[in-house]
């Protein structure tokens, strides 16, 4: 899963695609501009645990 932001509307929305399509042939729902942008999703920030930095 996804997320991008049209770069003409400022729409953002998700697509479930694979990695090697990630950025292949996108089009934002909304207005159909093919300036859309790639997100980095608030999940792939996140991280393991309490910070620790060891494994138990």
């Amino acid at each position: 899963m996804y997320e991008y932001r049209c770069e003409k509307c400022g729409k953002t929305f998700e697509k479930l695609r694979r990695m090697s399509d990630a950025d292949k042939d996108l089009e934002c729902p909304d207005c159909h501009s093919e300036k859309v942008e790639r997100q980095v999703s608030g999940f792939a920030m996140t991280g393991c645990g309490g910070g620790s930095g060891r494994f138990r």
